[in-house]
């Protein structure tokens, strides 16, 4: 069945330099013991409320901020280079033109050069046509679908077809996609399928989305971009200019949970979950 090319603090608190420090004056007379008992009054209740203060001051420094939105982007953009498995749940919304309508696919990276895919989608043979579901298996770049006696067939190269395995490539997948945000702005924060989020918006350039959205770059131009972020505190110290390895991402940190890109009426949303959990890819 023929298809159309895709692309596929520790803060340090300071004691409050005004500690209250009362000083009593020396007793000249006998009749001062009265007085004597109010300043010591005055006193205690000048240490206990200096005592409070700074309580409450190392409470709320125990928890490190959140980043600002391109500091989110920044740590996720790095936590995605070395992540080598991922499930992603892909829908387009009102965008008759591009090929592919769903996703919904386990896909991993591990073998380096062979990213790998499995799961089902709804594919047009046409821009316009009517969707198709299909399961799909991408392997050694081949694109295979599987048929009613469940064996695979091979279609053809899966950069022709469409090979979602690219959302894991570090120089055109996600990892690209964060880190070419422009503008970026902090929306808050917000729970999506459970897990405390980062919630960034801003644009990006069609054509870094046209590799993990096959055709939704096409005519060029910014789309509107929203990401949610998972909500980890920032790592302490300076943040870090390089990668420390090309070591396997261990699923952790501030991972992409979801990303929404919208187009004219229409827009893409796309949730991941499952990071570094291992895929099994059937032998065709």
């Amino acid at each position: 069945m023929p298809m159309f090319p895709l692309h596929a603090q520790t803060t340090f608190t300071k004691i409050p330099a005004f500690l209250a420090c009362a000083t009593l004056a020396t007793a000249l007379v006998a009749g001062c013991g009265s007085d004597t008992k109010t300043a010591e009054s005055s006193s205690e209740a000048a240490t206990t409320t200096t005592t409070s203060e700074s309580a409450t001051t190392s409470a709320s420094s125990d928890a490190p901020p959140t980043p600002d939105a391109a500091g989110a982007l920044q740590e996720s953009a790095r936590t995605t280079q070395t992540l080598r498995a991922v499930h992603i749940d892909l829908e387009a919304t009102d965008l008759p033109n591009l090929p592919v309508g769903m996703v919904n696919a386990d896909v991993t990276s591990i073998e380096q050069g062979n990213g790998q895919a499995v799961g089902n989608a709804t594919f047009r043979l046409t821009p316009g046509a009517t969707l198709e579901p299909t399961d799909f298996l991408v392997t050694q770049k081949v694109f295979y679908t599987k048929g009613a006696d469940g064996t695979y067939e091979s279609k053809g190269p899966a950069d022709k077809i469409y090979d979602p395995a690219v959302i894991l490539d570090k120089d055109k997948g996600l990892a690209k996609l964060i880190g070419s945000v422009q503008d970026p702005k902090d929306d808050g924060k917000e729970d999506v399928a459970g897990i405390a989020t980062v919630k960034v918006s801003g644009t990006i350039d069609a054509a870094i989305v046209d590799p993990i959205v096959p055709s939704m770059g096409q005519g060029g131009g910014q789309l509107p971009i929203t990401l949610w972020i998972a909500d980890v505190p920032p790592p302490a110290g300076p943040p870090p200019t390089a990668l420390p390895s090309e070591a396997p991402s261990e699923g952790k940190g501030p991972n992409l949970v979801r990303v929404v890109i919208e187009k004219d009426a229409g827009s893409v949303d796309v949730t991941l979950s499952k990071w570094a959990v291992p895929v099994t890819i059937p032998t065709p």
